[in-house]
């Protein structure tokens, strides 16, 4: 399959379940020793699972080789011969409604009755924009996604030659005809989020009552019209300790899903000032061991652990290098934890956003690790919010030095492998 650009293109097939690719063009040969290097990664990842003549090694990327994995490809092969950086992610909120009460909600501080959300138009428009920055990942957030009456539209606007559309759900609203409408839309992939492997604990902490058996009876709906479905969930000290982590990870293999993500306990939302809850570094070890043991199985499901993919030894920090994260009232910020915002749509076109966000101090290099967990950052960014802030926060509003760079990791090698691997 070949995807052509101004000034190279890539060959790539399947042979013997591996990825085989040549880049020709102008720069072809001088792009062949890092495309083999790119293929190689590819090739060392455990396919989770196969979409026709292509691979899938996880839900983050498109599969392989296909014309958005191409342009995947090609994105990380112009970062690498210009020193472009160009996100790969765009998570768009397209609504601010939502069935849940939950009581660790991310996305709480960021509602704002008083505020219109973005119009289908500008929705798509947005989505239009990312994909012309580079982005080969749409997903869909919310609140809750499905309350958007138009969300089949707008997956169905995603150009699938450039992109692949997921989303996030609680699952509530995975219905039958539903699953049906998003399978037709063209979504490649959802997650659904789930914060316990005990069926009461889940729906006390997001307040609907039969939610947990919703939520896996949705996702199967979804499994059973082609979707390829994950589940998402988040590491505490406690459910490390009780072995509630475990437990789900065998529930999400036994249910048939594609991968699970583990996200670590980030300060955000309603919690954005409450570090004690983030996790020490030997419990971060413990997650990455816990990845590492049933990565390495036989297990056909893929497990993503921020401890591994946002670490010195991953990729780093996504935000503001490979994605960024737009509210349903169009402020765009380096990722939704991130409550820091560096302009609206409804104003700025996104590349100016994207140009400005990446040309910041404190942006404009890779960080080792999550910058919502970093003391640095926090000390800088977070800790001066008063409690009643309401969110996002303009970038303007801070001033002072830079935030230290001592966290600045400079391994390209490493960093590249790390983001092949996934992790939203």
């Amino acid at each position: 399959m070949e995807k052509s650009y101004d000034f190279l293109h890539i060959d790539a097939t399947v042979k013997d379940g591996k990825i085989e690719a040549c880049a020709g063009g102008v720069l072809g040969d001088a792009a062949q020793p890092f495309l083999d290097y790119l293929v190689g990664v590819l090739n060392s990842l455990k396919v989770i699972a196969r979409q026709g003549e292509t691979n899938i090694y996880n839900l983050y990327n498109p599969p392989q080789p296909s014309r958005a994995g191409m342009k995947a490809l090609a994105r990380k092969m112009r970062e690498r011969i210009f020193g472009m950086v160009l996100p790969a992610t765009a998570n768009l909120a397209v609504t601010s409604k939502c069935q849940c009460d939950c009581v660790h909600c991310s996305y709480d501080l960021f509602k704002n009755t008083q505020r219109p959300s973005l119009s289908t138009d500008e929705l798509k428009s947005v989505i239009d924009q990312a994909l012309d920055l580079g982005a080969n990942l749409i997903i869909f957030v919310g609140g809750e996604p499905l309350l958007n009456p138009d969300i089949c539209e707008l997956i169905r606007h995603v150009d699938k030659d450039q992109a692949i559309a997921s989303m996030f759900t609680n699952g509530l609203l995975l219905t039958d005809e539903n699953c049906r409408k998003l399978a037709s839309a063209g979504l490649h992939c959802l997650y659904v989020s789930v914060d316990s492997p005990r069926p009461e604990v889940h729906d006390n902490l997001r307040r609907v009552k039969g939610l947990y058996q919703k939520a896996m009876e949705g996702a199967a709906r979804a499994r059973e019209n082609g979707i390829f479905t994950g589940l998402s969930t988040y590491a505490t000290s406690e459910s490390l300790a009780n072995g509630d982590v475990e437990k789900l990870m065998n529930i999400a293999r036994d249910e048939g899903f594609h991968e699970i993500t583990i996200f670590d306990c980030i300060p955000s939302g309603k919690y954005l000032k409450s570090t004690e809850m983030m996790l020490s570094e030997d419990e971060k070890n413990q997650l990455r061991a816990l990845a590492k043991k049933y990565n390495d199985s036989d297990w056909d499901m893929g497990v993503i652990a921020q401890a591994v993919v946002n670490s010195p030894t991953g990729a780093g920090c996504f935000g503001a290098y490979t994605q960024f994260y737009m509210t349903a009232y169009g402020d765009v910020n380096p990722c939704d934890f991130n409550p820091i915002t560096f302009g609206n749509v409804s104003r700025m076109s996104l590349k100016e956003i994207w140009c400005k966000m990446v040309a910041h101090p404190d942006f404009c290099y890779r960080y080792a690790s999550c910058r919502m967990q970093t003391p640095g950052y926090r000390a800088k960014y977070i800790d001066i919010l008063p409690d009643d802030v309401r969110l996002p926060v303009p970038v303007e509003n801070f001033d002072g030095p830079p935030v230290p760079r001592n966290e600045f990791t400079g391994s390209g090698k490493r960093r590249d492998a790390a983001e092949l691997g996934g992790g939203r």
